[in-house]
């Protein structure tokens, strides 16, 4: 008996779902913001149009960061940047191990222009 109350109600539920597939509409991605593309996605199941933002703009806020030279962030003067000598709030501070290639916890001038 439990199968037979089952049934009808997995069917609906299909047929619920395919119906507001079909009626999903999607505006073509020309709309740019900032940088990132945009689109609508309008439906009758929906309250409201969606509006979906994906890509990165065009300005980071921390774009600067990527503009740091080694003369910049080297405090005591011996050419290298190690990690203490990057502000935690510097883009580098978490990249830093991606950033020095050779794993010698030291980057260099070279190591950082390959980063940028």
């Amino acid at each position: 008996m439990k199968t037979r109350m089952l049934l009808p109600m997995l069917l609906f539920a299909t047929a619920g779902a395919a119906q507001a597939q079909q009626t999903v509409h999607t505006q073509p991605l020309t709309d740019y913001q900032g940088g990132a593309k945009t689109t609508q996605i309008q439906g009758d199941a929906a309250a409201s149009p969606v509006t979906v933002n994906y890509g990165q703009p065009a300005a980071l806020s921390n774009a600067r960061d990527y503009q740091a030279t080694v003369a910049d962030l080297d405090k005591n003067g011996d050419g290298v940047i190690t990690r203490d000598e990057v502000p935690e709030s510097h883009a580098l501070s978490s990249e830093f191990k991606l950033v020095d290639a050779n794993h010698d916890g030291r980057i260099t001038a070279a190591e950082l222009a390959a980063w940028k």
